[in-house]
């Protein structure tokens, strides 16, 4: 309650007291540090100015030619330790895509997924350029603003079929990438050599002498680069869910799940419970993925698609759980390849994804009933129900202190008129919009609003096309009553929600399209994707030759950057921890011990029972971890490894039935 209240109180001041910061930044060398309000969502009892920090540091777009004019602004955060003597050096997290980002959503999340390093050192993370908030210089806004309303990628990022059904390139995408470049932005920079090179650039302005890195996806294959290519001041790496550069991402697009489906195979054949249920696993899986394939697997009449088989290993590396279902996918795999009921799918998939059994109140009781007296089992039932309340209050809290986190953060940016015209604007739309097709000519001229020069006369001519009657009135009266600075504030407003809640996903996809096109194509193609599909153990063309599809004929519009030595093995004495996991469809595990091949200091890890990036689904993964940033020297065991490795298989029902029978 005391730190409750205490958060509240902080979050209500006048000014936060930003001391730490203040000294810290104090030390900052080389690049402009500009101080902003962080992105929601935070974690409920951070306090911005006190406990975590957020900005821009602004870096040359060329590292080779940092005088030439053009720069990028990247976004960060920093989050505080939670000590009163911090460690020197912080952890920098290396975020996946690339084109995803950090900094713009799920700070809460990350500060969660960090706290183990957290309770040492700073955590500073970064959008990285042309990816999340710091996409600024290869935003094609006015192209982004006309399709706002596209809801399928291949509408986001400009990609049609033709009659023959191959891959053609549409205006957008040529337009798009024609606006960025019309603004002086030198798309060959956007590439992991010159993000590389912002590592150093940006936490040298943020007044930090050496830091830690810890790279999960994209962010694995950039912490690599930065060992090759900016390796001063970097003292320990961690890379998690590893994609070296020398492996052809995009021509290996379904190994990393082939390689996760011949690992359950491997695991049931080596207990004998499963292997005795469910013998030639491996020939089962291979049947059931060519009959969806072929479209012929048919369960309670409906035909099951091709991507389906593929979409179980996909949900299950997506499902940010400590609680493995992994048990359950041989009798799930039978269950499919017999055809009609499907129990054990049924049991473990809900409408949200997976949920596994036996976790509830309910079950946790009727786990226990044999197991305690009659007065230690109604002692648990209030346990668990004052726990339920518990949960129920925390989650009402964090709701309530998000909006008055929200609320305090508008009228701040924006003054009291501001906010009431966008408090007027909120409450109207519910009303205003019966109809998609209003909703779309609504949101293109919102989106619109942050292109431009801000104008009285132009918010004025977007309320009154799309308002009527005494919401109109309301509006423009406000509209009126502003100062030409708080007409400025409203704009401002305006493109940071546009970009926040609308548009950031169909940049993201420009963002990525950016890296994969310039610089894996040139050691990629779709010739070589269909070949090494073809030779893998099972068949994952059904999940992925629409993604295949889609990055060769969007790169179509792109003009290759290859660079020498860019997929040569990466060879370094700083001390490394790589880590594979075994759910993982996105990064082979293989490829995170291929990763240490010239990395002389390094220890390699497998985590059986974790998805991409083992930090979000293992504590004893960030515990791992922190402890060897705590000491790179240390030679770790293998306790997370026996920790999370597979347990018992599931042994369905059916199956004793049916050896019965």
């Amino acid at each position: 309650m005391d730190e409750i209240l205490a958060t509240l109180m902080a979050l209500t001041a006048t000014e936060p007291d930003g001391a730490y910061f203040d000294a810290l930044l104090a030390n900052g060398q080389g690049a402009q540090v500009e101080v902003t309000h962080c992105r929601d969502p935070l974690a409920m009892t951070e306090i911005v100015g006190e406990t975590v920090l957020c900005g821009t540091v602004t870096v040359p777009e060329d590292h080779d030619a940092p005088d030439n004019g053009q720069v990028v602004d990247l976004a960060f955060a920093i989050l505080r330790a939670d000590t009163s003597y911090p460690a020197a050096d912080p952890v920098v997290y290396l975020h996946g895509g690339p084109g995803i980002g950090a900094v713009g959503g799920g700070l809460g999340f990350m500060a969660d997924k960090f706290g183990p390093f957290r309770a040492t050192r700073d955590v500073v993370l970064f959008d990285q350029r042309a990816a999340g908030i710091s996409s600024g210089s290869v935003a094609c806004r006015e192209q982004i603003n006309m399709n706002v309303a596209g809801v399928a990628m291949r509408e986001i990022i400009g990609l049609d079929l033709d009659a023959d059904g191959n891959p053609v390139v549409t205006p957008f995408l040529e337009n798009c990438l024609e606006e960025i470049q019309a603004d002086g932005t030198d798309l060959s920079k956007y590439n992991s050599r010159q993000n590389a090179l912002d590592v150093p650039y940006v936490l040298t302005a943020l007044g930090y002498e050496s830091w830690n890195l810890y790279g999960i996806s994209y962010g694995t294959k950039l912490t690599m680069e930065v060992m090759r290519s900016a390796p001063e001041g970097t003292r320990a790496a961690v890379i998690d869910g590893v994609a070296p550069p020398w492996i052809k991402l995009y021509d290996t697009l379904g190994l990393p799940m082939a390689e996760s489906m011949e690992r359950l195979v491997q695991d049931c054949a080596a207990e004998p419970a499963c292997a005795e249920a469910y013998p030639e696993l491996g020939r089962v899986l291979a049947e059931v993925l060519a009959k969806t394939k072929a479209g012929e697997l048919v369960m309670d009449g409906t035909t099951i698609p091709a991507n389906f088989v593929g979409g179980l290993f996909n949900e299950r590396n997506t499902f940010h759980h400590p609680n493995s279902i992994t048990a359950y996918f041989p009798a799930i795999i039978y269950e499919l390849h017999r055809g009609g009921e499907a129990p054990t799918l049924e049991m473990v998939a809900g409408d949200w994804g997976f949920n596994r059994p036996g976790q509830t109140a309910a079950d946790v009781l009727a786990a226990r009933k044999d197991a305690l007296t009659e007065t230690q089992h109604k002692l648990l039932g209030l346990a668990l129900k004052d726990a339920e309340i518990i949960a129920a209050a925390e989650s009402s809290l964090g709701v309530a202190v998000a909006e008055l986190r929200g609320q305090l953060h508008r009228d701040k940016a924006l003054g009291p008129m501001p906010g009431l015209f966008d408090a007027e604007l909120s409450a109207a739309l519910p009303g205003r919009v019966t109809t998609q097709e209003e909703g779309r000519a609504l949101l293109r001229d919102y989106a619109a609003l942050r292109s431009g020069t801000p104008s009285r006369g132009r918010l004025s001519d977007f309320v009154r096309a799309h308002f009527d009657g005494p919401v109109l009135a309301r509006l423009l009266a406000i509209v009126d009553a502003m100062t030409e600075a708080e007409v400025a504030a409203v704009f401002a407003f305006v493109a940071e929600e546009v970009q926040t809640h609308t548009l950031e996903f169909q940049q993201n996809s420009i963002d990525l399209m950016l890296y994969a096109c310039q610089e894996d194509m040139p050691f990629n193609s779709r010739e070589g994707y269909d070949a090494t599909t073809a030779a893998l153990p099972y068949d994952t063309s059904g999940f992925y030759d629409d993604s295949a599809l889609l990055v060769y004929g969007t790169c179509q519009a792109f003009e290759p950057v290859p660079r020498e030595g860019w997929h040569e093995v990466v060879e370094s004495d700083i001390p490394t921890v790589s880590i594979g996991s075994g759910w993982d469809i996105q990064t082979a595990a293989s490829w995170a011990e291929e990763a240490v091949r010239g990395l002389t200091n390094a220890q390699h890890f497998f985590i059986a029972e974790a998805g991409h990036g083992a930090l979000a689904y293992a504590d004893c993964v960030g515990d791992m971890t922190a402890a060897f940033i705590n000491d790179p020297t240390r030679q770790l065991d293998d306790s997370c490894e026996k920790e999370r490795a597979v347990g018992p298989f599931y042994i369905a029902p059916w199956v004793a039935t049916e050896a019965a029978e």
